[in-house]
């Protein structure tokens, strides 16, 4: 065929060509313009709007009279998303922020690459930055695309260590966290969560809800539109107010002038928790940012412990506290009474190949059951713990509360021992322990042990027949255990009180005295086989219409009675001037 007949046939392939090409033109105009316009509407609108989930504010926690002690301030973060090291590379925005801060490049691209691996998408190079850092951000914006500039709320501790084993602390949340939290909470990598104490313990009160935002942006990603659209609104966080006093967890705190120890004062006969206070503490502001490797180390492995929450986790023996059980199981079973007198103390005692020694080295000479209490001598408690079986001496301590969690706020409670014939033979095996372990029960030595606040809780329920709950640290917090039906006769309790007064009056606990106010109380020295005795104190006030019951426990310090006996009769003077309390007060009026 020839060039001039091939033309027409070639004429009708081309128009035929593009009659197809607009055709398909007009088919895809159709479909984008009718068929599908509102699908790809609806993406031209989420191209450019951008939902942004906005934290709640976590709710403050004050002490009783609403002074606040932790709350949230703003701090801001300057952000880079994690494709800006990809490859562990900084890439251009990364490397001129690295260079204007002056950062250092390794342990910056690790830090960063430690947050990636919490499953952030957006990772905090410099936190808590200056103003003229944000300064050079904004004003450079165009230069650092995927930088961002990031406010959130951060929390604050205003008093620092004072209330730190109590209150606890918040930290970033952890896989851990995300795990044990499943669906319940809407937690995301970033977000802060309670990790001790009050904060864990009341974190669904305290956290709130998370609200989300639909923002509409322009193509690099800043805020134009004028208005927000909320998706979901935030719901701040609930307040928590604790039953302590700020005032005198301040006196509690300076009384025991940081030697290692704690104490605690529940209020009669609500249970409630006016001053708890461990020592080594620390600075929970230290643990809402990141803290240092190096920091927390020195921490973590410091042998004096700052992190251990003496008030509940810390077990001792309690020493000649425990005599004042060892009396009321002694006058429950009947080898006993209020006015008995045994063989006088010549400061030791004989049983078997073992000599029980006294505090005293010279003897108490020969006391009546109440003096006995009074001067703590070991001897006559040695002669009552023979005349007890195991079990009855377990049985009065547990039926004030000893040996059990009291809390059920703090996880790592301790339970503490008050060991029984069949816990006995669990250790020792059947038939290879003897009678003689009660010369040491008796005392309050051996091995049973106790937390100070289970010893506070011991005071407060001697005072007034075991009418005082399991102690509470929040306001309307309900006890995890009430109060208890104790199984002593009630002129045993009478005399018992008689007894505990005689000790601060005349006896071992007299540095508790106050002017005006009688005090029941009762001095405890615990052998420590890794150094020097531990010195213990409990008392309540005033004797005949209690309101309050203090425990002091120092660590390594001595004595009982020269040690930590003053520091429970300062608190309580400070305690009733705070009251405006000239002489002996009424129970039932206003606790500070």
């Amino acid at each position: 065929m020839d060039f001039k007949a091939a033309l027409p046939v070639r004429r009708r392939i081309f128009r035929a060509v593009a009659l197809l090409f607009f055709a398909v033109i007009v088919c895809n105009l159709i479909n984008l313009m009718l068929v599908r316009h509102e699908h790809f509407r609806d993406r031209a609108l989420k191209n450019r709007q951008l939902q942004f989930r906005v934290q709640a504010p976590r709710g403050r926690i004050t002490d009783r009279d609403g002074i606040p002690l932790a709350d949230n301030r703003f701090h801001s973060d300057i952000t880079v998303p994690v494709s800006s090291f990809a490859g562990g590379e900084a890439d251009s925005t990364l490397t001129r922020l690295l260079t204007w801060f002056a950062l250092p490049l390794e342990s910056t691209l690790a830090d960063l690459q430690t947050q990636q691996r919490r499953g952030r998408g957006r990772v905090s190079l410099v936190r808590g930055a200056t103003m003229s850092q944000l300064m050079a951000v904004e004003e450079r914006r165009l230069r650092l695309p995927g930088a961002r500039v990031e406010s959130r709320l951060r929390r604050r501790y205003l008093w620092g260590p004072l209330f730190a084993h109590v209150i606890g602390y918040t930290s970033e949340v952890d896989q851990e966290d995300l795990d044990r939290a499943g669906g319940e909470f809407d937690y995301r990598p970033g977000d802060y969560i309670g990790k001790r104490g009050v904060e864990a313990a009341f974190e669904s009160r305290l956290r709130g809800v998370a609200g989300i935002k639909l923002e509409e942006v322009n193509a690099s990603g800043r805020i134009v539109g004028r208005e927000s659209i909320w998706l979901r609104p935030v719901e701040p966080g609930r307040d928590v107010a604790l039953t302590l006093s700020l005032p005198l967890q301040v006196a509690m705190d300076s009384l025991l002038a940081g030697r290692p120890g704690s104490a605690v004062a529940l209020a009669i006969p609500s249970g409630e928790v006016l001053a708890a206070v461990s020592l080594p503490s620390f600075d929970t502001n230290l643990m809402t940012a990141a803290i240092s490797v190096e920091r927390w180390r020195q921490l973590s492995e410091d042998p004096a412990k700052p992190f251990f929450n003496r008030i509940v986790q810390a077990t001792y023996a309690p020493g000649s506290l425990y005599k004042a059980i060892t009396s009321l199981a002694a006058l429950r079973k009947g080898v006993i009474d209020t006015t008995s007198t045994l063989e006088p103390c010549l400061g030791g005692m004989q049983f078997g190949n073992r000599y029980a020694r006294c505090w005293k080295p010279e003897g108490h000479g020969r006391l009546d059951h109440a003096a006995a209490l009074a001067h703590s001598c070991g001897v006559y408690y040695y002669q009552l713990g023979l005349r007890l079986d195991i079990d009855e001496l377990a049985e009065a301590a547990r039926a004030f509360g000893l040996g059990d969690v009291v809390t059920g706020i703090f996880p790592d409670e301790a339970a503490g021992n008050i060991p029984t014939a069949a816990w006995y033979d669990r250790r020792f095996g059947r038939g290879q322990w003897t009678r003689g372990v009660l010369l040491n029960n008796a005392i309050g030595q051996g091995e049973i042990l106790v937390t100070p606040l289970q010893m506070a809780l011991l005071a407060a329920r001697l005072a007034v027949d075991g009418q005082v709950p399991g102690p509470v640290f929040v306001r309307g917090q309900t006890p995890a255990v009430g109060s208890v039906e104790l199984p002593f006769h009630p002129r045993h309790m009478q005399w018992i009180r008689r007894a505990l007064r005689q000790v601060v009056d005349a006896g071992t606990g007299r540095a508790a005295r106050q002017a005006g106010v009688a005090v029941a109380g009762k001095t405890g020295t615990a052998e420590n086989v890794h150094g020097q005795n531990h010195a213990w104190f409990m008392c309540y006030a005033p004797a005949s219409a209690p309101e309050v019951a203090v425990v002091v426990m120092l660590e390594n310090a001595g004595g009982g009675g020269a040690e930590a006996a003053p520091v429970a009769g300062a608190w309580l003077r400070q305690y009733f001037a705070h009251n405006g309390v000239a002489g002996e007060p009424a129970s039932g009026r206003r606790l500070p």
